[in-house]
This record gives C-alpha cells, structure tokens and sequence, in this order.
C-alpha cells in the first residue's frame, strides 16, 4: 500500500524510517546563571538586562525588628517598658524578578511593585568560621557587604533588612532557549561500472 492511500505525509515516512527526531524543530529551554560571562557572550546592554525575566536560585529571608522602649517613674519604682515588632520577607527559590535598575556589575531586581533588591557580581569574599564562602565571582549574588557569615545588611528598596540563614548564596538566573533547524536528506548511491556496462 502506497504513502498516498495511508493518508501519511512522505515527510512523515523519511522520519520514520530514519529514525530521526530532528525533523521536527522543538525549542530546547533551559535555565542558566546570570553572569558577567552571559553579559559578554550575548553583548547585553543596560537596555536589554531590563528585557530579561529573572529568577531566584534559593530562598532569601529577610528580617527588620523595630524596637520601643519607654522608661519612666511610677508608684515609687523604675518602670520600663518596651515592645519589639519583627517583620519578616520571604522571597522563595525561582520567585521572578524584573530589573528596575542597573550598572557595571550590579542589578537592582524588584520581587514586588515599590521595592527592589541589589545583586551585585565580583563580590570580595568573606573569610568566617560560620560560613564557607563557595561563590562564583561572575554571578550575581544578593548584595549583603556586611554580611559576617550569619546575617548581613540589604536595602530592600530604602528600607534596611537583615538578610539571614543561606540567603547571601543566592545567585540569579535567567532562561535560555535554544532553536535550532535540522535538515536531514539520506540517498543511495548504487555505484558506477566502466564504460557504464554492468558486467555481472
């Protein structure tokens, strides 16, 4: 029985028979840390950084107490009295972020509308005894410069937060995908005789 009364396309036999899936073109995505590197290797502009959906390679927990404490005499004795409120932010591993500000090395990244975060690369490295510093200087790492290997310092937009547990080893990332057309042909060469008589 022929291809034509099968209803299949010829195409579609080719594929078959070859055993090729590369007749068909199918984007290939992946997810890839943002780097200086990427940033050469696809000559990023300011203009394009802003262009590119980001995301979050870990959890960042943040932290802000506000304390208010009053002292005063009462009733013949010493009265102090106080309160503490903590706030706290949590920003989950491969949350999405859109650049709202940017510069040689640094990325101001906004989780939520009115506030940002700065990553920076080529950060110094940190010497503590309570945290090893394993990070990769061309990426773009929460930005936390008096970080002692427990806690350190971030602005999340003006407002000053305490970034705590493994925060400061999260890196940002980006998608990449890959498109790609593959052509394939196969023929047979049945091959020549001399003088172009077949002798056998």
């Amino acid at each position: 029985m022929s291809a034509k009364k099968m209803g299949l396309k010829p195409w579609l036999l080719v594929c078959a028979a070859m055993g090729l899936s590369a007749c068909a073109t199918d984007p290939a995505a992946e997810r890839l840390a943002f780097s200086d590197s990427v940033i050469r290797d696809y000559n990023l502009t300011e203009a394009h950084k802003r262009r590119l959906q980001y995301y979050t390679s870990d959890r960042i927990q943040l932290a802000r107490a506000a304390s208010n404490n009053m002292r005063g005499i009462g009733d013949g004795k010493l009265i102090e009295r106080g309160n503490t409120n903590v706030t706290g932010v949590d920003i989950p591993a491969d949350a999405p972020g859109v650049v709202v500000g940017s510069g040689p090395n640094w990325l101001a990244v906004s989780f939520d509308p009115g506030s940002y975060l700065y990553f920076v690369s080529s950060q110094a490295q940190v010497n503590s005894p309570q945290w090893r510093d394993r990070r990769d200087g061309e990426r773009y790492y929460l930005y936390a410069p008096d970080w002692d290997g427990r806690a350190g310092t971030v602005q999340l937009g003006n407002v000053p937060y305490q970034a705590v547990e493994r925060s400061i080893d999260t890196y940002l990332l980006v998608d990449r995908e890959s498109l790609y057309d593959a052509d394939s042909r196969s023929s047979t060469l049945s091959g020549r005789w001399l003088d172009g008589i077949k002798r056998r």
